[in-house]
């Protein structure tokens, strides 16, 4: 209910949101740039599709994750990545940083139309979520179509924690449904436990912003760019907001009265405020350029002040700055993340108002790794670090070994999110036609033709191993070192009788094939016992109705329980292996919608697997697990009326199954 009045607000905000998008396009184009992507309509192809999304909200959380973007892309290289983002400021850092190797765009407006949309162009197997975005209806949909989400480098204050439980009931089945969380403190985990975030589900690895580092690469290009000449000192203003500007200015101009030939360079946070910055230094008394009119011959010793009008140069300029003022903490900001810049040996100066980093500057203060600025004088502290070279060393060094201490978290986090994600084991690609949506395995099969799901094209290539007969034939396939099955789908019971194989057009990922391929892509990510799936199609037919086609790997040696009961019994080892297969499924809650004894299978080393997962899924627990078991016993027994040989006992033998289910 609470979705829904929730939704209901979405409706009326989304227009206001994208006329804010529309109004910020004053200052800054790439507000306007991309408006569809905001409701959900992206332009994606079909290499696009079927991998991971990681959203990074804005440039501190992009900043945040590079080190794990990129370790995501050299451990993922056959899944297709896509970075979503809220800010231009942010996409823009993203196409530098990454270029072609990744697709950026905006998440949508969390409307449910929009939501629905964005989920079914990209049809990504994983989301993973930097800090605290969260956005029900994203959850929820997610979970509609068991995209495994995971909250990464979460942090999560008392005030926020408050917040969002002011809202409990819409949010706590958000909390649930994450798949992992990566928190960055004990208090951050203690406070989403309270908030329904299952413990299980719960690591504490670290911040990501430690895992920052400065390729030579960046120091090079920065003395390649600026060609300073004559050891020059220098200081950054980073990151800085309206209300420091003055105090910058002022400190520069005092310190030149020492330091003549001193160089400040100067960030803005954000691009939008270049032009105004530009205008204050205008209206100075000082010598100064921009970034973006820097010639060959590099800085001139007259310019005073480089203006930096550019975006994901930061840590060129921590590089060669002596010292750095991290901005937004001289007014009620909340600060900047100060680790780039300490990354960089560049000594820190901050001002007092840093609840956004307190734990990082707490940790810096308590090793002295950090200067404070008072009451807007910035003059003091840089004087004092200029002025005496050992303490500047000292904090530098005091500095970087706080954050040599606390790296490891992307690697962590990569570890952990993989292992509750479905990326990084099957390379699976998507194709579409005007009829057709075909997925398949690239391992398998790199080049994918349409006749794969015709039993004649394998028979003209005497592929054909053998076939099955019930309600329709299915057809064994031998190709190359691969065993395939080729199930088509057919309609059962009285309607399959005037409309053998059509179904009522739906979502392509509801549709019967692609849904089950799906769901053993999944599967098989999570070590569950279950056929690996090759290639699926959902084929339009007519106005209204779809055709559906799967191929999956045989098990070698694998025989169903029914055959093998028919020729001889089984051992208390081999039901108790059955029964801990099917619990494996239970704990996963997956549901089998006909759970019998020809779906259940052991191979030539006894190891038991389940098959034929048309139309399960995920549910929630319940009665089902238990009405599973007593499906297959019911075909158990069914089988034992009709055949005199069929070496089953219940009395013996379902209780081991029982034994084996209950050990798990």
């Amino acid at each position: 209910m609470l979705r829904w009045l929730y939704s209901g607000v979405m409706t009326g905000v989304a227009p206001l949101a994208l006329a804010w998008f529309y109004y910020r396009g004053r200052k800054d184009n790439g507000y306007r740039a991309h408006l569809a992507e905001r409701l959900g309509k992206l332009a994606v192809t079909d290499a696009q599709q079927n991998g991971l999304l990681i959203h990074t909200v804005s440039v501190g959380e992009t900043i945040a994750a590079r080190q794990l973007i990129q370790q995501a892309i050299e451990q993922f290289p056959n899944s297709p990545i896509t970075i979503s983002c809220m800010t231009p400021t942010a996409r823009r850092l993203i196409e530098q940083s990454f270029g072609d190797r990744v697709t950026v765009c905006y998440l949508p407006i969390d409307h449910p139309c929009a939501v629905r949309s964005f989920l079914s162009k990209l049809r990504p197997r994983a989301i993973w979520v930097m800090e605290t975005e969260l956005w029900p209806n994203l959850l929820y949909h997610a979970g509609q179509r068991h995209i495994p989400v995971s909250l990464l480098n979460a942090r999560l204050s008392k005030r926020s924690a408050r917040g969002y439980a002011r809202v409990g009931k819409l949010m706590r089945e958000s909390w649930r449904s994450l798949a992992y969380v990566g928190a960055q403190s004990r208090a951050t985990s203690k406070r989403m436990l309270c908030l329904g975030v299952r413990d299980k589900r719960l690591y504490i690895d670290g911040n990501l912003k430690y895992d920052v580092s400065v390729p030579t690469s960046e120091e090079a290009a920065a003395e390649q760019l600026l060609k300073l000449r004559g050891n020059r000192l220098v200081w950054l203003a980073a990151s800085t907001h309206p209300g420091e500007e003055q105090a910058v200015l002022s400190a520069h101009q005092k310190l030149l009265a020492t330091y003549p030939a001193m160089l400040l360079i100067w960030a803005p946070r954000h691009p939008e405020r270049f032009d105004e910055v530009a205008a204050q230094l205008q209206s100075s008394e000082l010598d100064w350029m921009r970034r973006s009119e820097l010639s060959d011959q590099g800085i001139s010793t007259r310019c005073n002040v480089l203006l930096a009008d550019s975006i994901g140069e930061m840590l060129k300029w921590c590089s060669v700055a002596q010292v750095t003022f991290v901005g937004g903490s001289l007014i009620q900001r909340g600060g900047h993340n100060p680790l780039e810049a300490v990354a960089a040996s560049s000594a820190v100066i901050s001002g007092k108002h840093i609840f956004n980093f307190a734990e990082v500057y707490r940790l810096l203060d308590k090793q002295r790794a950090v200067h404070w600025a008072k009451d807007f004088d910035l003059a003091t502290p840089l004087q004092y670090l200029f002025d005496n070279d050992s303490v500047r060393k000292a904090s530098v060094s005091a500095a970087e070994n706080v954050l040599s201490t606390h790296q490891g978290a992307s690697r962590r986090m990569l570890e952990h999110a993989q292992r509750f994600s479905d990326i990084g084991q099957q390379m699976i690609a998507t194709f579409t036609t005007k009829r057709d949506v075909i997925k398949f395995d690239k391992d398998v099969l790199p080049e994918f033709e349409d006749n794969f799901f015709s039993a004649k094209y394998w028979q003209q290539k005497k592929a054909i191993a053998g076939n099955a007969t019930g309600r329709a034939t299915v057809w064994f396939i031998q190709q190359g070192d691969h065993g395939m099955v080729l199930r088509h789908y057919y309609r059962g019971g009285l309607v399959g009788k005037v409309n053998k194989d059509k179904f009522m057009r739906e979502p392509v990922e509801r549709s019967r094939a692609i849904a089950e391929f799906d769901l053993l892509v999944k599967l098989r990510n999570q070590n569950l016992p279950v056929p690996r799936p090759i290639a699926a199609r959902m084929r339009k037919v007519g106005v209204m109705s779809y055709t559906a086609d799967i191929l999956v790997e045989v098990i070698p040696g694998a025989v169903d329980v029914y055959r093998l009961l028919r020729e001889r019994q089984l051992n208390v080892e081999q039901w108790q292996s059955l029964g801990a297969a099917i619990r494996q499924l239970h704990d996963k809650n997956v549901f089998h919608s006909d759970l019998n004894c020809h779906n259940i299978m052991l191979d030539d080393n006894d190891k038991p697997w389940i098959v034929d997962f048309d139309k399960c899924g995920f549910r929630e627990p319940g009665e089902w697990k238990k009405e599973n078991l007593d499906r297959l016993l019911r075909s158990l027994k069914k089988e034992k009326s009709k055949y005199d040989t069929f070496y089953w006992k219940e009395s013996r033998d379902w209780p081991e199954l029982l034994t084996g289910y209950e050990k798990g």
